[in-house]
Parts: C-alpha cells; structure tokens; sequence
C-alpha cells in the first residue's frame, strides 16, 4: 500500500509515457470533485470544458477507453456528464455499469455477495459483450430498506424541532439516499448527520458511505472497485488509470494494486492509498489534455 500521504505532483512532472504508449489504456475518471468542482447543489454540478473536450478526444483514439465512476446513478451522471456515446459509465458506486447505447446495463455483483458476474470474452475496440447480466433492480428487502430510509429522513424535522426551518437536500438515487450538508449550519448538519445514519440500527443491511458533506444510505453493497473490476475484464487494458477525491475512491484504488499496469492518482488532499496526488478539477484537465495531446501524437 502506498503511502497516505503523498506529496502534489504538479501536473507538468506526472509521467504520461506508460498511458500514451499503451496498446490498451482504460481511463477512470470519478466525477464530482475530479470532472467537475463540487458545488453545494449537487445538480448544477458540470465537468470543466477542459476535461470534457480532452475525453472527447481520447475517446476518438483507437486503443482508449474512457470511464466515468460515481455514486451518481447512471442515467444522471450521463445527463450532467454528457459524455461520447463510447464512454462507459459506472453508476451507484459500483452497483450499476453502463457499457453505453451498444451494449448493457449490468450489475457486477448479485444481491449482498461481492462476488462478480461472468462477462464473458474481453472486448475489443467494440462494446462489452451482449446480454450479460439484467441490469440491477430492487429485491423486496432493498425496497424495504430505501422505505425505511425515507421515513428515516422524513422525521428529522419532527424529531428536531429546532431546524424545522432548515431545508434538508437529499438526491433520490435508485438504491439510495444522498443527504447533502454542503453549506450548511455546521450544527443543523451534524445532527442531520447523526440522524439519518441510525437509520442503519434498524436495518443494518443499509449501507452508511461517508463523502465530501455527504453522507450516503445504500441498499447496494457494491463498490467502486466491483465496478472497475468488470471494466478491467471487459477490455483488458495493458494499461489502467484512476482519477479519484473521494473516500469511495479508495476501493477502485485497493482493486487496481492487483491489477498489473495499474496507476492510481488522488486528486486533492484527502489520505489515500494512491501513490500520485494531484491538486484539483483544473490540475485533472491539464493532465487529461496532456494525456491527449501525447496519446494522439504515439497513437495517431
């Protein structure tokens, strides 16, 4: 494991060789905080124009496979992101992953077990194999629990009168709730805090996922790591790297340490098991247009 903390790597001394010479590169990039700055709402999140133009050109590149990796479910993180049609999209923290308009929506595990699907033969160039598994859907035990945790929520305001005026920002997700406290009272969002995690005593087949002021109630076990897992077996790059600012993030970095060719880089300044750590959103633009740029160069 490497260190947690690494020191910044401006982006002009990151070494881009190994990704631009690649027969085969996979690109994972979370969203919120590394594509886009993180904002208070979390629906007026966008990807800065610089990322966005860079995947747009890597995903032109023969032998480069861009994808995005959030919490956000995958029909959302497509419409904020608004990405090319060959970019894939993994979505609910793992439990969803989206191969784009050529091929399915999977789930890498199924119901509580961390085990992966089969996916077949490694693609190519082309979309991941067909038919591999029915996309994710609620059990009758999920549904329970995704009720519980709205009720849960629900209440805050009559079990603290006191914040009764305070307005609670939650992003309804398919397998989960998302409480945001960005921006809020710093005492209103501790006892939201507080609140909506017991919620986990009753049920504790919930799953509690701590982020940047947010904090996440799933019904989903899946990680990260199980949704980078699948992509590595469906395009079996020479080369994998992952963008990521988020505790979340650590799981795609603890799956990769296995996967030979791997390079895990942390943006911001949070611990981390990565062993690069770049600055912010704009440092990730640079280096994706560098990526780019270099990539066309030895690819084109």
């Amino acid at each position: 494991m490497a260190s947690l903390t690494p020191a910044y790597t401006p982006v002009a001394d990151v070494d881009l060789r190994p990704l631009a010479a690649a027969e085969r590169v996979l690109i994972g990039l979370d969203f919120d905080g590394v594509l886009a700055p993180l904002q208070d709402d979390p629906a007026a999140s966008r990807m800065l124009e610089g990322s966005a133009r860079a995947i747009a050109e890597l995903s032109r590149i023969p032998g480069t496979r861009v994808a995005l990796v959030s919490g956000r479910d995958a029909a959302t993180l497509r419409q904020l992101a608004d990405p090319p049609s060959g970019v894939w999209v993994v979505g609910s923290h793992g439990a969803e992953v989206d191969f784009g308009p050529e091929g399915d929506v999977m789930s890498p595990i199924s119901g509580d077990s961390a085990a992966g699907a089969e996916v077949g033969a490694p693609a190519t160039t082309g979309p991941a194999p067909a038919a591999v598994q029915d996309p994710p859907a609620l059990t009758s035990a999920e549904q329970t629990m995704l009720e519980a945790i709205d009720s849960h929520i629900d209440a805050f305001e009559h079990t603290m009168p006191e914040h009764s005026e305070m307005e609670i920002r939650v992003e309804h997700k398919p397998f989960a709730r998302t409480v945001h406290t960005r921006g809020l009272d710093q005492r209103f969002a501790s006892d939201l805090h507080e609140h909506v995690v017991q919620v986990q005593n009753e049920h504790p087949g919930i799953r509690v996922i701590e982020g940047h002021d947010i904090v996440e109630l799933s019904v989903k076990r899946a990680t990260k790591g199980d949704g980078m897992r699948v992509l590595v077996e469906a395009y079996s790059p020479t080369v994998t790297v992952y963008l990521g600012d988020d505790v979340t993030d650590e799981d795609a970095f603890a799956q990769l340490d296995s996967v030979p060719g791997s390079i895990c880089i942390k943006v911001g300044r949070a611990p981390t098991r990565a062993g690069l750590r770049i600055e912010d959103p704009e440092a990730v633009a640079e280096l994706l247009q560098r990526l780019a740029a270099d990539r066309r160069r030895l690819q084109g």
